[in-house]
């Protein structure tokens, strides 16, 4: 991996974009809402480098490995992001009272219950083939 170090006019120039939530010599820090619409483009099969393009990032930044490094980690993330939450539900510790939950809400339940479970499934299956 190269080494990056931004000038102080490519500091500001990226700065300027609305997708950057802030810029350091070395490091870009990316709106959510950057991260989704780049993860929505890749979903229509459109490469990394022209999602960049089209959310008005400058050459010098389209041109490194920026776009392809940083789309893959956010894609990964959110394949993982139902997982994290999952692990945050089940520190709470709560009850869950079915007898008061409306159909809607046993429903959601039960349906990220079963995304849980294939989930460990496919996991298992990588592990032990």
């Amino acid at each position: 991996m190269t080494e990056i170090n931004y000038t102080k006019a490519q500091i500001e120039e990226i700065k300027a974009n609305k997708y950057v939530k802030n810029v350091i010599q070395r490091h870009i820090v990316f709106t959510k809402e950057c991260k989704i619409k780049a993860i929505e483009l890749t979903n229509k099969d459109i490469f990394s480098k022209e999602i960049f393009e089209r959310l008005w990032f400058p050459k010098y930044v389209i041109n490194s490995d920026i776009p392809k490094n940083s789309i893959s980690r956010w894609k990964r993330n959110i394949k993982q992001k139902w997982v994290i939450e999952e692990k945050k539900w089940k520190t709470k510790k709560e009850k869950i009272d079915f007898d008061n939950m409306t159909l809607e809400q046993e429903n959601e339940y039960l349906r990220t219950k079963l995304a849980y479970l294939e989930e460990l499934e496919k996991m298992f299956k990588n592990w032990f083939p």
